[in-house]
Formats: C-alpha cells, sequence, structure tokens
C-alpha cells in the first residue's frame, strides 16, 4: 500500500509538472522520481532541529496569536488593573481579611503572567526576561498557549474579577462590565480553539484510515527537516479533498500546537507528524 500511495504522489504532481527529459535511464527515473516525491511532499533538506531555548531565535509558539493579542492583551491589563484597583480598596480601608489579601495577591500575579503572555509589542516580546517567562510558562503552564487552554484560562479569571468586584459591592458596574468581556473573550478563544481541533482531527483520522504502516512518511521524505505551512495546507487537501480547510494564521497556530518545543522554524518535523498520528485523544489547538 505505501508503494501506491507514492505512486499516487508522483501521478498527481506529474499533472502539474513538465515531463521528464526524453531518454532518460531508468536508474535517472527512479531517482527523479524520489526528487519529484521530495518536491511535492515538502520540507527543506536537513536534520531535524535542537531543542531550542529561550534565546535560540526560533519562534515561541505563543507569538503566533496574531489578530488575537490586542484582545488577549486586554483581558489581562483589565484582570491586573482589578486586582491593583481591589488590593488598593483594601488597604484604604484597613479592612483585615487575610483571605481576601491572598485572592488578591493571586490575581495580581495571574493578570500579570498574562500581560507578559499577550504583550503585542514586538520589541517588548523580544525582551531576554519577558522571553525567559513566556518560555517558563510554555514548559510548566502549556495549556495557556493554547486557544482551548487560553478560553477556560480567561473563564476562571472572569469569576475572580467577579468575586473581586460584584460580590464585594466595591463597584457593581466594572464587576459586570469587566466580567462580560472576559466571559466572551473566553468563550469566543474556547470555540475558535475547538473547531480548529475538531477539523484537525478529521484530518488525523482521514489519514490514519488509510492504513499505511507509516503514515508521516508519506508526506515527509527521508532527510527532510518538516512540512512548512503551505505544504502542510497541501497535504490536508490530498487526504481530504477540501480547499483551504484552515486559513493562514490557523496553519500556524496548528503548527505551533503539534511543536515540540516553544521555539520552532515554523515546520512539522517527522517526528511531530508521526507522534500526532498515533491512537489517542484529539490534540487541543
Amino acid at each position: 500500500s505505501g508503494h501506491i500511495g507514492a505512486d499516487e504522489s508522483l501521478l498527481r504532481f506529474s499533472l502539474s509538472s513538465p515531463p521528464l527529459a526524453a531518454g532518460a535511464d531508468e536508474a535517472n527515473s527512479a531517482s527523479g522520481a524520489m526528487a519529484l516525491r521530495g518536491d511535492f511532499q515538502g520540507g527543506s533538506v536537513g536534520g531535524a532541529g535542537g531543542l531550542g531555548g529561550p534565546s535560540d531565535g526560533g519562534n515561541i509558539a505563543i507569538e503566533k496569536y496574531m489578530k488575537w493579542n490586542w484582545a488577549f492583551f486586554g483581558g489581562a491589563v483589565l484582570v491586573f488593573s482589578t486586582a491593583v484597583g481591589t488590593m488598593l480598596f483594601w488597604m484604604g480601608n484597613f479592612t483585615f481579611a487575610p483571605a481576601t489579601f491572598f485572592f488578591e495577591i493571586f490575581m495580581l500575579a495571574f493578570g500579570g503572567l498574562m500581560i507578559v503572555l499577550d504583550l503585542p509589542i514586538p520589541h517588548m516580546q523580544s525582551h531576554k526576561h519577558v522571553t525567559m517567562v513566556r518560555y517558563h510558562i510554555y514548559k510548566f503552564a502549556l495549556f495557556m498557549t493554547r486557544f482551548m487552554g487560553r478560553g477556560m484560562w480567561y473563564l476562571f479569571l472572569a469569576t475572580m474579577v467577579f468575586g473581586a468586584l460584584w460580590d464585594t459591592g466595591i463597584n457593581w458596574f466594572l464587576g459586570g462590565l469587566c466580567t462580560t468581556y472576559l466571559v466572551v473573550l473566553g468563550v469566543c478563544a474556547l470555540s475558535k480553539g475547538f473547531i480548529m481541533s475538531h477539523k484537525l482531527n478529521r484530518v488525523r483520522e482521514s489519514i490514519t484510515q488509510q492504513g499505511h504502516p507509516d503514515p508521516a512518511s508519506r508526506f515527509i521524505s527521508r532527510g527532510q527537516s518538516g512540512l512548512t505551512p503551505q505544504q502542510f495546507s497541501r497535504m490536508v487537501e490530498e487526504v481530504t479533498n477540501e480547499q483551504k480547510l484552515f486559513t493562514d494564521d490557523e496553519l500556524d497556530y496548528i503548527i505551533n500546537a503539534l511543536s515540540f518545543t516553544p521555539s520552532n522554524d515554523g515546520q512539522v518535523t517527522h517526528e511531530e507528524l508521526t507522534y500526532w498520528l498515533l491512537p489517542g485523544p484529539p490534540l487541543m489547538v
């Protein structure tokens, strides 16, 4: 079945490519076929990259939220501002409330982490301390770098803001306004992540149902570093017969979700593709 899949890929490629030069012998044809397979199925020649640390010059996956950055950053600022404002209120009223104090400390810390995580300003993202914090967030709180995880997290923060402003009666209007924004943001992010995760799982099922013993090798040849977003999109079109199943931004989100490391070069490696295709629960984007 592996030879059949490769032949089908060659046939599809040959339909849009110029014919091989006349008079080529069988050896040249065979080597040319492998070259065509590599050209069609993607990846530049070279070994897989290293693990990638916080300062290796790669792209941290959480930087790929693009159009969502400002919305997430606004939510983070609301949480942080609420924590600062309510802490000043309780300190100004000389209220002895240790439970409330620790509640405010946690909300302040969570808001600060989200500000660092969602900084939309490029030159501030590249600061070494910001990069280090974001790298450790990726390492120890991976769910916060995914749309679904981010959505659930902002819904949780919405309950904290509601409790800090509305339940205490400090400011019902701001409590309702800020909570509404965070709830809408959380639901939208959760929905976006669920839709992308569902579509991506459909692609995985389409590939695995073909029964190839090593499905990743059908799309990434030996010696190739991986699939670029454009090549991943072509793979999706081949296995689902659907064009533009994912937008360009969604492809970036997916490749970051498939990445083993916080820093990557925008490609899906053979190991990452193989791991994704293993039996198990769907990948959360």
